[in-house]
């Protein structure tokens, strides 16, 4: 795949710690502060979340691929590093900068695939886990390392886990503040496929790649199904399911697919 900016329209090299490329369908975001292991301050959540908005503007890109540079995807929030822009207390930190990145994220209406080497610990593990897909090297690992330190998981971190896996093994995790090996993380159905460290780009690219040719209308509202599920009851949720359907049913990718059927050949979506 050729890469290219994917924002022409503005400077990305104001960017200080995050790399943006992408196509027209796949907009490519790596944490970029490799010798911090990625390690998430004030500045890179601001331009993380900067750089989910580029990519949403004018409605090019179908797919986000979230990574990281160098040997890990993200090993949480930096505790050394200056609080700038919120001045120095933390929990306005993680209220002000943290919290709405997480919740951007989480809504975003286009697929994200998380690409996961090394540790994704702590804020770092959340980035991974708030993203739709969450493809692993098999030598990376999650960690909740907050009970360790004598804290508590923050940026959704308890309600993510607890969500995905239960609160036996939620509580496992948080408390006893072990690794969770990306082997492990795809057993318990925390992650979407652990894979071999080589094929991690290739496989988590395709990935993106095979979301950003399917049709985006249908896949926001799968997305917020699957988001409104598990608090729904079945009559809410089959109204929802009313309500969206009568949505995709008029977006131009299910007009494509009707007569693509009907012309019995492979229907090619647009994405509106």
């Amino acid at each position: 795949m050729v890469i290219r900016k994917l924002i022409e329209a503005r400077d990305v090299t104001n960017f200080q710690h995050l790399e943006v490329s992408g196509d027209d369908a796949v907009a490519s975001i790596r944490l970029n502060r490799p010798d911090r292991l990625n390690a998430l301050n004030t500045e890179l959540a601001l331009e993380l979340g900067e750089a989910i908005r580029q990519a949403l503007r004018g409605g090019r890109a179908r797919s986000i691929l979230l990574s990281g540079a160098g040997k890990a995807f993200c090993s949480g929030a930096d505790l050394t590093g200056p609080r700038r822009d919120v001045g120095e207390d933390a929990e306005a930190n993680i209220r002000d900068v943290f919290n709405p990145l997480a919740t951007l994220l989480r809504e975003c209406p286009i697929p994200v695939v998380a690409a996961v080497q090394g540790a994704a610990a702590g804020a770092g593990a959340s980035l991974a886990l708030l993203c739709d897909f969450v493809v692993a090297g098999e030598s990376a690992y999650f960690l909740q390392a907050f009970s360790n330190i004598g804290l508590v998981p923050d940026t959704g971190s308890s309600w993510l886990l607890t969500h995905a896996l239960g609160p036996a093994r939620a509580t496992e995790l948080m408390m006893l503040g072990e690794r969770l090996p990306a082997r492990a993380a795809a057993d318990w159905g925390l992650i979407h496929r652990c894979v071999p460290d080589a094929a991690l780009v290739a496989d988590s690219t395709a990935l993106a790649e095979r979301l950003a040719a399917r049709p985006t209308v249908a896949l926001k509202y799968i997305k917020r199904l699957v988001r409104q599920a598990p608090t729904s009851s079945l009559r809410d949720q089959m109204l929802l399911e009313q309500e969206y359907q009568a949505i995709a049913r008029k977006s131009e990718d299910a007009v494509e697919a009707r007569a693509a059927f009907k012309d019995k050949r492979t229907p090619v979506f647009k994405g509106r």
